[in-house]
């Protein structure tokens, strides 16, 4: 097993191991392909707005009180929003087949900092579908806040729309990250074959288990004419002996 392994050997390790960690990488990248394409359901979704006005004083400023009381109040929102309270109307009202803590997965509820505009979002395996969940989820909200929060004033910014573009599977990302994943893979894998290789190929080799070198053998090229040029001129020789009349005569 060798200690190190130096930027020359492991570009040298690349370059011989090339099929290996092209084959990995097109594996990576066609099995993406094959999940992105044709096994993954497709995901559907659809926002909507709302913002709740609050009424203020007049003449009385903002302050960093009322700001933080804001905040507040949109993750108080955000909690009731996804809270079994509205989502069993939703799935009352939609007829799902679905409870509510697995409902939660398909809502999500963001908004800015400092804003008071909440987006709600709906996933789906259809574009209409989802449309519907985000639009219900709202009308549902808006219509339970009152007698939650005392609260009166929910007024819909934008409803949602049909979205005919999937949010997810994105096969172009994962073929990129597939790709990138079996390409340091091969290279991950050529690189400890090689560094876990105990031959010894040449004289550096041997020089780095501590072994001095006292000498090398010249490889010499197997002739498979070789035998027959020898017997050859073996025949020739004996020629020359008995036109001589020698008696000599070689094997």
């Amino acid at each position: 097993m060798k200690e190190t392994i130096s930027i020359q050997e492991i570009f040298q390790t690349i370059k011989k191991r090339f099929i290996l960690i092209f084959l990995l990488t097109l594996i990576a990248v066609s099995a993406a392909a094959v999940l992105s394409y044709y096994v993954l359901v497709p995901q559907y979704q659809s926002s909507s707005q709302f913002i709740v006005v609050q009424k203020q004083v007049e003449e009385i400023p903002y302050t960093l009180n009322d700001l933080n009381s804001n905040e507040q109040l949109m993750n108080t929102y955000k909690e009731i929003i996804k809270s079994p309270l509205i989502l069993e109307k939703v799935i009352a009202n939609l007829n799902l087949d679905t409870t509510p803590d697995q409902l939660t997965k398909q809502v999500e509820v963001r908004s800015s900092e400092n804003s008071r505009v909440v987006t709600v979002s709906a996933l789906s395996e259809q574009p209409e579908a989802a449309v519907t969940l985000a639009n219900t989820v709202v009308n549902e909200f808006k219509t339970a806040i009152p007698t939650i929060l005392s609260v009166d004033n929910v007024h819909i910014l934008s409803k949602a729309n049909i979205s005919r573009e999937p949010v997810k599977p994105r096969p172009l990302i994962n073929m990129i990250v597939a790709g990138m994943i079996g390409l340091a893979t091969g290279v991950g894998l050529a690189i400890m074959m090689e560094f876990l290789n105990t031959k010894v190929k040449t004289e550096r080799d041997i020089e780095q288990c501590g072994v001095p070198v006292l000498g090398t053998v010249s490889k010499f090229e197997n002739d498979p004419n070789r035998k027959k040029k020898k017997k050859k001129k073996a025949k020739q020789k004996n020629i020359e002996h008995l036109q001589r009349g020698d008696g000599a005569f070689d094997t």
